[in-house]
């Protein structure tokens, strides 16, 4: 029964470790979302500024000329 034992504990162990990993995923798994949509919108600013830049460009050449 001793060896029974040990052997439960270490599985009820082995849940526990796979529970806290699962966890640990999850989270990470969240960041990686929430950085990807920060990255998504900061191209889309980007990409916003590219135009703004390029209709002000414009704009002082139509200014110069």
């Amino acid at each position: 029964m001793s060896l029974l034992r040990k052997l439960s504990a270490i599985s009820y162990q082995l849940s526990a470790i796979s529970y806290y990993l699962s966890v640990i995923s999850y989270q990470l798994s969240v960041i990686i979302y929430q950085l990807s949509a920060i990255s998504y919108y900061l191209s889309v600013i980007s990409y916003q500024l590219s135009v703004i830049s390029y209709q002000l460009s414009g704009f002082s050449f139509q200014l110069m000329g």
